[in-house]
């Protein structure tokens, strides 16, 4: 993740390398950007981490402003929950 601000089109430069996904965050907005033919189109889930959408990102995002460490661990809570093998999910449910 980069956090700057500058005169660079980053859409073109990153399609011109061939950057399959970005993410952009201006403070409020959190967009996810995937290369389709060229050009990028926001989608609502990353296409590298599948499994999480991106209200759960900005939601993590949101807690690790007042405090990261407690975001790291919550996220990784989280996302250990979201692979477990469907056979244990079946189980604790």
């Amino acid at each position: 993740m980069k956090f700057c601000n500058t005169d660079i089109n980053k859409n073109t430069l990153y399609a011109s390398m061939g950057v399959p996904e970005f993410w952009r965050f201006n403070g409020r907005v959190w967009r996810i950007l995937e290369l389709v033919d060229g050009a990028y189109v926001e989608c609502d889930r990353s296409p590298t981490f599948g499994i999480i959408e991106k209200t759960d990102l900005f939601r993590f995002l949101e807690v690790a402003f007042i405090d990261e460490v407690a975001a790291e661990i919550d996220f990784r809570q989280w996302v250990r929950g979201q692979i477990q093998c469907p056979v244990e999910k079946v189980r604790s449910a």
